[in-house]
């Protein structure tokens, strides 16, 4: 692939040929004004839609929602119509089986297809092995840790454009995966089987490789867990780990793969509660620091997509500080773009009044929100997102938990029954 891409720009800067009769035309002139105004029509459009939006439909825009087993439609259709919602994580409570999942995500996208001009996340946890959300039949791939002993970058690339087609097939566009930590303990029993490995450049391989697979199909991967929640034996589901090192190791370390995934192209990445006070000394998690979410993120590392939140009601994110409300007020000004909150209709609703709130008495000012709104519309429109099912149920059928995926499972498991001999 790399010799490819070698010889594709070798080729187009090839001198023209400029022999007789075969003169290049001459490009009209274009002052620097006109190229300075000339916008990207992706980038047009995205300011288009954001200039016809109300504040709420823009706060909307920051939260990905989870609703309970059983959930009534009408409640779906109150996150549609009242909290104009971003988009919603799916679990495994959601669904039976994959005429279910399909159904369900059907009718998200069609309620919102009526109420508003901008699409859906819908999103998942699908890693592989121990964090798999699809339902029984489909191609269900071993841990990250696995696949990385495996060795053959190659293979994961397949497993990430199978895990893709199987998603899409279900109408799914956005995946929190993979696991970008680098993990060399096992007393860190939350990530151990599903990070890559113990190595800056094992983790790097295999994570690109896998976003590029699901890229490669029309998935929107989102790795995690910025800025590196593998040197540590805390949960941050149960409480705030603290991580004792200093920048320059983490710059070496820890975030060698999300440099290596932002290389490769990514929009979107998922931020951990996990603190590093050596480097930054509120103590704060990365999901309300604005060290890491600025400075870091965009200044130093020049991301440009998506910031999203690990699920906000884990205790790792308020972690005894302030209440809920001016938590996630401090989280937006540091730089958080979007909020996952997938469970309890109780919290999510004091969310999107906190921020409603602080936009309309200023606390969060306009042009803060304006900048987080465009980045998740361009994002959508980037990857042509549609309130539309990609797939009729038959041909989804037919796609997911198919003979030829199942065949690339085996050929994996067969790699990694070798590399265990």
């Amino acid at each position: 692939m790399i010799v490819i891409l070698i010889l594709s720009i070798a080729a187009s800067c090839t001198a023209p040929d400029v022999s007789e009769g075969n003169t290049p035309p001459v490009p009209p002139d274009q002052s620097d004004t006109a190229k300075e105004d000339a916008k990207d029509p992706l980038e047009e459009k995205a300011e288009a839609l954001l200039g016809k939006m109300t504040l709420d439909e823009k706060v909307g825009q920051l939260l990905i929602v989870g609703f309970p087993e059983d959930t009534k439609k009408e409640a779906l259709q109150d996150y549609i119509d009242r909290f104009k919602v971003s988009g919603f994580i799916l679990f495994s409570r959601n669904f039976t089986d994959f005429d279910s999942l399909y159904a369900l995500v059907s009718s998200l996208k069609e309620m919102n297809s009526l109420r508003n001009p901008i699409p859906l996340f819908i999103s998942v946890d699908e890693e592989g092995g121990t964090v798999s959300r699809l339902p029984k039949g489909g191609t269900r791939f071993p841990d990250a840790r696995q696949v990385g002993k495996a060795g053959e970058p190659g293979l994961t690339y397949k497993t990430g454009q199978i895990i893709a087609q199987e998603l899409k097939a279900a109408g799914i566009n956005l995946n929190f995966a993979p696991v970008l930590d680098i993990v060399d303990s096992k007393e860190n029993r939350l990530l151990i089987r599903r990070s890559y490995g113990s190595t800056p450049e094992a983790v790097s391989l295999h994570g690109t490789s896998f976003i590029d697979g699901l890229q490669s199909k029309g998935v929107i991967a989102v790795p995690k867990h910025f800025p590196g929640h593998g040197n540590t034996d805390e949960d941050s589901h149960s409480k705030l780990p603290a991580i004792d090192i200093d920048k320059t190791t983490m710059q070496s370390r820890e975030l060698a793969p999300f440099k290596a995934a932002m290389g490769a192209g990514l929009d979107a990445v998922m931020v951990g509660h996990i603190s590093f006070p050596k480097i930054d000394p509120s103590g704060l998690p990365a999901t309300m620091s604005s060290y890491f979410l600025t400075d870091v993120l965009r200044e130093e590392m020049g991301f440009k997509g998506i910031s999203i939140s690990d699920e906000i009601e884990m205790n790792g994110y308020m972690s005894g500080k302030e209440t809920l409300e001016e938590c996630v007020i401090a989280s937006f000004n540091a730089g958080l773009d979007v909020f996952v909150i997938g469970h309890t209709m109780t919290i999510q609703d004091k969310v999107l009044k906190a921020l409603s709130d602080a936009c309309r008495d200023g606390r969060i000012s306009e042009e803060r929100l304006n900048d987080s709104v465009l980045r998740i519309i361009k994002a959508k429109l980037k990857n042509g997102l549609a309130d539309t099912m990609e797939y009729e149920i038959n041909e989804a059928r037919e796609i997911f938990g198919s003979s030829e995926h199942k065949s690339i499972l085996e050929e994996l498991n067969s790699k990694i029954r070798s590399a265990s001999q």
